[in-house]
C-alpha cells in the first residue's frame, strides 16, 4: 500500500465493499423502517403458533450491513469505509444519515461521526520518531492514517489490537493527542493479525445487531455466532404470540426475551416471573421435594432415574406415580390424573400466603418433574445408538428402520419442554371454564407422553423388535397430533386474548 494514498488498499487487498447486486427490500414497521432483512423463503406450511423470521449465519448478516453501507455510499458519494463510520455514528439507521445529509451541512456531520477537515500535511518517512515509542523506524516499519498522523507500525499494532480485543470496540481514534478521526476498517486490516481483524468484524456486526433490537437478535447459546431477524417478535406483539425461532445452527430460543429455549405457550412476561420464583426456590428444601420421593409403602428415598413417571422402589418393588404417589395397578395413565391443581379445603389456621405457596409448589413440582424427566431423556438419547445396534442384531431391521427410537425421544423432548410451560401457565391461570380447557388437554397430553416414555424404556427382546416399533410409531404419531392440539388451543387463545390470567400481563 502506498502511503500517499489513503484507500489503495480497497484495490488490492480488500474485497468487503465489491459491488454486488443489492438484496430486495421488504417493507418493515414505522419504528425501525431502516432496516432490510432479506426476504424469507418459507419452506412448508406455517403453523397459527409460529413466527415469521429468518435465521442468518455470520456470512449473511454481513452481507446485509454490506448492502447498507454501499446503498449509502452510491447516494452520498463517499467512500464505503466512511460510510460504514457514518452508519455506526447514526447507529446503523441510514434513513435518518440519508435525511441529516439532505438537510445539514455535510462538514459538520463528518466532524461530529469523527471524519474532520484533513489540513495537516503528509508526515515525513524518514528520520521519523514515532512519538508514542520515541523510537525511529524505517519507513516501511511506520503507518499513516487518511488523518496524515503517523507512527510506526508496533505501536499502532498494540494500539489498535488492545481497542479491539481488551476493550471490545470497533469504532475508536487515532492515537494522536486531539485528533478525533476514526480508524477506518482498512487501516484495522492493514495492522492487525488475521484473528483479531475477525473479532473487529464481529464487533460491527454486533453493533449491527444491537441496533435493531426490535428486528435482530443474536442466538443466546454459548460460542453460537448466529442472528435471527424476525419482524413481529417484539413490542405489543408478545401479548398475543410467543415468538419462538431456531437459528441457522439449530438452537431454538425465544426472540421475544433471548430465553435460550422456547417457553411457549406462556407469553414473555409471564415467563419472565415464573422463571424469577423458580430462582429464588433453587437449592431450597422445595427443589429437593421435585427431585426425591419417599417410597409410599416402605419410606425409603427414592431418587428419579428415569423419564417415564411410573416408579418401583427397589426395595419393596412397590409400584407407584412420581407425582400423586399412588398406587401405578390402581392410578397408571387410563382414567386418573394428576395434572390439576385442587384448592385446599376452608381452614380457618391457613393463611392466604399458605394457600398460595401450596398452589406455587404444586405447579413447580410439575413444572420440574418435566425438566428433570427431558434431561433424563436426553441421556436416553445417547444411548440410543447402542439399542440401535442391538436392535439390528437381535431382529435383522434396517439401520433406517430402526431410528424410530431416535425419533421417539426427540419427539418426547419437545412435549416435555411444552408440558413444563403448560404448568407454569396453569399457575397464572385465573379459575374457570378456560383453565379447565387447559387442563384437558394437557392431561391428553401427558397421558401419551408417558405411555410412549414407558414403550421406549422396554428392553428388546430377540422376536419382538417389529412390534415394539410398530407400537413406539403409532403411539408417537399420537403424541404429536395431541402436542399440536395443545400449541394450536394455547396459541389461539393467546391471539384472541380469551384466557383469563390472575397476573397482569400488560
Amino acid at each position: 500500500m502506498s502511503d500517499d494514498s489513503d484507500y489503495e488498499v480497497y484495490d488490492s487487498q480488500d474485497t468487503y465493499y465489491d459491488d454486488g447486486d443489492d438484496m430486495e427490500d421488504i417493507l418493515m414497521d414505522d419504528d425501525d423502517e431502516d432496516f432490510r432483512p432479506p426476504p424469507v423463503n418459507a419452506k412448508g406450511k406455517q403453523t397459527d403458533y409460529e413466527v415469521h423470521y429468518e435465521s442468518l449465519t455470520p456470512y449473511q448478516l454481513q452481507t446485509l450491513i454490506d448492502d447498507d453501507i454501499r446503498h449509502v455510499a452510491a447516494i452520498i458519494g463517499s467512500e464505503p469505509p466512511i460510510v460504514s463510520i457514518l452508519l455506526r455514528h447514526f447507529r446503523w439507521n441510514r434513513d435518518r444519515l440519508l435525511d441529516r445529509f439532505m438537510d445539514s451541512d455535510v462538514a459538520d456531520i463528518l466532524r461530529a461521526a469523527g471524519e474532520p477537515e484533513h489540513n495537516a500535511a503528509n508526515s515525513p518517512t524518514t528520520n521519523l520518531t514515532c512519538e508514542i515509542c520515541f523510537d525511529t523506524p524505517s519507513p516501511e516499519d511506520t503507518f499513516q492514517l487518511r488523518c496524515h498522523h503517523r507512527f510506526c507500525r508496533e505501536c499502532w499494532w498494540c494500539y489498535v489490537t488492545s481497542k479491539i480485543k481488551d476493550e471490545g470496540q470497533c469504532t475508536f481514534g487515532c492515537m494522536k493527542d486531539g485528533c478525533k478521526t476514526i480508524v477506518d476498517e482498512p487501516s484495522v486490516r492493514a495492522l492487525v493479525d488475521e484473528p483479531c481483524y475477525d473479532r473487529y468484524r464481529t464487533l460491527i456486526q454486533s453493533s449491527y445487531v444491537t441496533s435493531h433490537p426490535t428486528r435482530l437478535r443474536f442466538c443466546p447459546y454459548p460460542a453460537c455466532t448466529s442472528a435471527v431477524s424476525c419482524s413481529n417478535g417484539s413490542g405489543s406483539s408478545l401479548l398475543t404470540l410467543v415468538p419462538t425461532v431456531t437459528c441457522a445452527s439449530g438452537h431454538a430460543f425465544c426472540f421475544g426475551c433471548g430465553m435460550s429455549e422456547s417457553h411457549a405457550p406462556l407469553p414473555c412476561k409471564l415467563a419472565a416471573t415464573w422463571q424469577t420464583a423458580a430462582r429464588e426456590d433453587q437449592g431450597t428444601a422445595q427443589w429437593i421435594k421435585a427431585n426425591t420421593r419417599n417410597c409410599p409403602k416402605c419410606k425409603n428415598s427414592i431418587e428419579k432415574g428415569g423419564g417415564c413417571n411410573r416408579m418401583t422402589c427397589r426395595h419393596c418393588s412397590y409400584m407407584f406415580c412420581w407425582m400423586c404417589m399412588r398406587d401405578w395397578n390402581v392410578h397408571g395413565y387410563n382414567n386418573e390424573v394428576c395434572n390439576i391443581w385442587n384448592e385446599p379445603p376452608p381452614d380457618e389456621n391457613m393463611t392466604t400466603a399458605s394457600r398460595n405457596l401450596q398452589k406455587w409448589l404444586f405447579y413447580y413440582d410439575h413444572f420440574t418433574n418435566h425438566e428433570l424427566s427431558a434431561q433424563l431423556e436426553g441421556e436416553l438419547y445417547e444411548r440410543t445408538a447402542e439399542k440401535i445396534v442391538e436392535m439390528q442384531d437381535k431382529s435383522g431391521i434396517s439401520w433406517i428402520e430402526a431410528q424410530f427410537l431416535r425419533r421417539a425421544v426427540d419427539e418426547l423432548s419437545r412435549c416435555r419442554a411444552t408440558l413444563k410451560w403448560t404448568y407454569a401457565m396453569a399457575h397464572f391461570l385465573a379459575q374457570g371454564n378456560k383453565k379447565q380447557m387447559l387442563e384437558d388437554i394437557q392431561a391428553d397430553l401427558e397421558k401419551a407422553v408417558e405411555q410412549l416414555a414407558q414403550l421406549i424404556e422396554e428392553p428388546i427382546e430377540e422376536g419382538s423388535v417389529r412390534d415394539l416399533r410398530a407400537r413406539v410409531v403409532d403411539k408417537m404419531v399420537y403424541v404429536q397430533k395431541r402436542h399440536e392440539v395443545v400449541m394450536k388451543d394455547t396459541a389461539a387463545g393467546l391471539m384472541e386474548g380469551s384466557w383469563d390470567w390472575d397476573a397482569p400481563l400488560e
